[in-house]
């Protein structure tokens, strides 16, 4: 892959129906500032889609897409790409979902999206689990599976509670099996709102990578965009080949050899104390201390780099 750093973004979105002419308008514009390299929209509601009818709620860099017709007026998936920043390798189109596999046009870097909407019948959600495993052996690289589950993992998914717990183990067995890794949605707890007075709410909509798609892109997160319209929220994968910058403090004993450390740094502990508890006036030293150590460190770091020279040099002499 090219050393440099690359960033592309997937927004996932159940836009339920793509049939009237205004939503499509609405849904093209609640797409266009975001600036997606891929689009996965599900229940398009739509039997056929031509060139036409996708340049009226699809972005113009979002030339070229594939689809799952509905059956009749339910289901129907939708992939859109940006052409000129990735090619399309392979396809592969099931009863709930839709497999594309591309090329990037600048670096080496391939993916695999899997667009999936599951049937909201869950007599049918044990056909939709065996599907997805199916896809698994023929998977190389980089994956994301992403789209409306029409299932959660746990009774705090759903703001009533209220799970069939059978579901939950047969989602969360399938996900294990299949090796992925859910991205957590940084932003908000649920996905889907019914939109009554007293709203039922639940987290139908997700975001899946293997271990491949970890390694090549390691700065990966997911957030959620307003929702302009539909009962469901877009969901923005946004992925990088950067390596993110570790945010863990490490102390460095080389700091207590110079003479000016303690003096700078001390001060900072004997002066937070205000807490009346315990723990807590503990807890407040300690950031104060680290802070103060890591504004030191800032300053003095061309010093410490010759510390740190020096001790190597005279150690191996």
């Amino acid at each position: 892959m090219n050393s440099a750093c690359k960033s592309w973004c997937v927004l996932s979105w159940n836009v339920r129906g793509l049939g009237d002419p205004d939503k499509c308008t609405i849904v093209r514009d609640a797409i266009s500032p975001a600036s997606p390299s891929f689009a996965c929209l599900q229940e398009s509601k739509l039997c056929d889609l031509s060139s036409f009818k996708a340049k009226t709620f699809l972005p113009p860099n979002l030339s070229e897409f594939l689809c799952l017709n509905a059956n009749g007026s339910r289901g129907g998936i939708v992939t859109a790409w940006d052409a000129s920043q990735f090619v399309l390798s392979s396809s592969h189109v099931k009863s709930y979902s839709l497999t594309t596999t591309f090329t990037s046009t600048s670096t080496e870097a391939s993916l695999t999206i899997t667009n999936v909407y599951a049937p909201s019948d869950h007599s049918e959600s044990a056909a939709f689990l065996a599907e997805i495993l199916d896809l698994l052996p023929g998977i190389h690289g980089p994956w994301l599976l992403l789209g409306d589950f029409n299932l959660i993992r746990d009774p705090s998914d759903k703001n009533t509670g209220r799970v069939d717990t059978r579901l939950c183990s047969m989602f969360n067995d399938a996900v294990d099996e299949l090796g992925l890794l859910e991205l957590p949605l940084l932003d908000s707890l649920y996905t889907w709102s019914n939109k009554r007075a007293t709203p039922t709410l639940a987290r139908l909509d997700r975001a899946f990578v293997n271990n491949d798609h970890s390694l090549a892109f390691p700065s990966t997160h997911l957030t959620s965009l307003v929702r302009q319209t539909s009962d469901h929220k877009p969901l923005l994968v946004s992925m990088s080949t950067n390596i993110p910058k570790s945010q863990v403090f490490r102390f460095e004993n080389a700091w207590l050899k110079n003479a000016q450390f303690l003096p700078e740094v001390l001060p900072a502990w004997h002066g937070n104390g205000s807490s009346s508890d315990a723990a807590g006036c503990l807890a407040g030293k300690l950031k104060s201390v680290r802070e103060a150590a890591k504004h030191w460190a800032r300053r003095n770091r061309g010093a410490t780099h010759l510390d740190r020279q020096l001790q190597i040099h005279y150690s191996t002499v």
